[in-house]
């Protein structure tokens, strides 16, 4: 061990309440470095720095830790201020602690344009070990040295940014490819099970001829026999039902997955007039915590595109919560036409479903057609056959999106910080879908990158602090 050392890691592996396995046999050791750890929504970083901090326990191995740690979390306690100033703030309190180990957990998340500036000052002037996790392309462009955290196993990158994201891209046909042999091979242990059950209902019926021999009343033999025949038959329709499930579900993701979808055929067309106005604000005022947010707005709002910006504070969140009949102005009126609005939170804590992505789109679609989605809009597969409401909300924000496209009606998306704690993957695909939208669309943001690619950092609707 150098004197350097800080974090040594052997044998660590960790595992989701669920068994579902995050990190395998990771060795690793650490010192002064500066590290980003990288990779797609929902993979295990969070668990992995909250491991290496001593925040939570790993299933197997040892982490050593050498020097003092401090960790900053992606979840911080609600509180009267914004999210970015509580996030500032956390910050700030483990920096004044002068740890030997920084880790941070999308520290940009939530800090406007002033907050970036500030963090990247402070992270540059950082003279001890550093680690952050973080989707922010701005932020990740100051490392060299990236963690990707993948299901197939952890990795060091060397390199730039851009390289690191041609390493991520290759690596995504792969994952999904992965994912159609496994589903291949539950299909076939399906059906492997469903024969080794017909073989034992075989022998049940050889054994009940020898219960004649022993004179059994016919009576009594012949409705046990039909007691069992119920039992194991509807046991047979369920395991008959999943196995076709199965089988549809592969034949379709495989055909989908041979074929490069455009975008156009996923994102919903919409008719060439629609509703001149779908939120109306007519003097509106809000004032909380006896602050004026803001005052005197007037707006019509239809199939327009609109950013909505300003600094942590300013009252952007509010504003969407206005519109949706979430919040009453202290003054003024609001119209909205509910029925043509779709919304994804922050989060999309709104759609914490109990409901897979892949069942939520069986409801209007037809198998096929929900495989040609998912791979449309590069959906992971696999995560689209979990509950919603188990995704990470980088990747449950893809989800919703996706679902709102399904949506009779639909001529409006208000979206509140959709990229965040998404990954960068994910990012690409969701300005890619929302470029193709031609619906109206109210995004609350401070990430300038994906505004400016979806052209609407231009005479953006900025919100001032009073």
């Amino acid at each position: 061990m150098g004197a350097a050392t800080l974090l040594r890691v052997s044998d660590l592996c960790i595992h989701t309440l669920e068994g579902r396995a995050l990190a395998r046999d990771l060795n690793l050791s650490l010192g002064r470095e500066r590290v980003a750890v990288v990779g797609r929504n929902g993979v295990g970083k969070t668990s992995l720095i909250r491991v290496l901090a001593g925040r939570q326990a790993p299933t197997t191995g040892t982490v050593h830790r050498y020097g003092s740690v401090a960790l900053v979390d992606q979840d911080l306690d609600q509180g009267e201020s914004s999210g970015g100033e509580r996030r500032r703030a956390a910050i700030e309190r483990a920096l004044e602690r002068c740890p030997e180990l920084l880790i941070l957990d999308e520290p940009s998340e939530d800090l406007d344009e002033v907050g970036r500036r500030w963090l990247g000052h402070r992270l540059r002037a950082w003279r001890g070990g550093l680690i952050v996790v973080s989707h922010d392309p701005d932020l990740l462009r100051s490392f060299g040295d990236f963690f990707v955290v993948e299901e197939s196993g952890c990795h060091h990158f060397s390199g730039s940014f851009d390289g690191l994201q041609e390493v991520l891209r290759s690596t995504e046909l792969a994952r999904q490819a992965r994912y159609l042999r496994r589903l291949e091979s539950l299909r076939q242990d399906e059906a492997r099970h469903q024969r080794v059950r017909q073989r034992r209902q075989r022998k049940k019926a050889v054994g009940r001829l020898h219960e004649l021999d022993r004179c059994q009343s016919r009576v009594r033999l012949n409705t046990r026999r039909g007691l069992a025949q119920v039992s194991q038959g509807r046991v047979d329709s369920i395991a008959a039902a999943r196995i076709a499930d199965r089988r549809a579900w592969a034949r379709a993701t495989r055909r989908a997955m041979r074929v490069s979808l455009p975008l156009e055929l996923v994102v919903p067309e919409l008719p060439a007039t629609g509703d001149s106005e779908i939120v109306g604000l007519r003097g509106v005022e809000l004032v909380r915590g006896g602050r004026v947010l803001f005052s005197g707005v007037n707006r019509s709002i239809g199939r327009d595109r609109i950013a909505v910006t300003g600094p942590n504070g300013s009252g952007k969140s509010s504003l969407l919560q206005l519109m949706l009949g979430e919040l009453s102005p202290t003054s003024g009126a609001v119209r909205t036409r509910l029925e043509r609005v779709g919304f994804i939170d922050q989060g999309a804590e709104n759609w914490k479903l109990d409901a897979s992505l892949r069942d939520h789109l069986s409801r209007t679609l037809e198998l096929d057609s929900v495989a040609s989605v998912l791979v449309a809009h590069r959906f992971p597969l696999a995560l689209a056959e979990r509950s919603m409401a188990s995704l990470s909300p980088g990747e449950r924000t893809r989800a919703a999106l996706i679902a709102l496209f399904q949506r009779p009606g639909l001529e409006l998306l208000v979206l509140d910080e959709p990229t965040r704690s998404l990954d960068l993957l994910g990012v690409s695909a969701l300005a890619e879908a929302l470029g193709l939208w031609s619906g109206g669309l109210v995004i609350a943001s401070h990430d300038r990158a994906f505004l400016e690619a979806l052209g609407l950092s231009a005479g953006a609707w900025t919100l001032e602090s009073q």
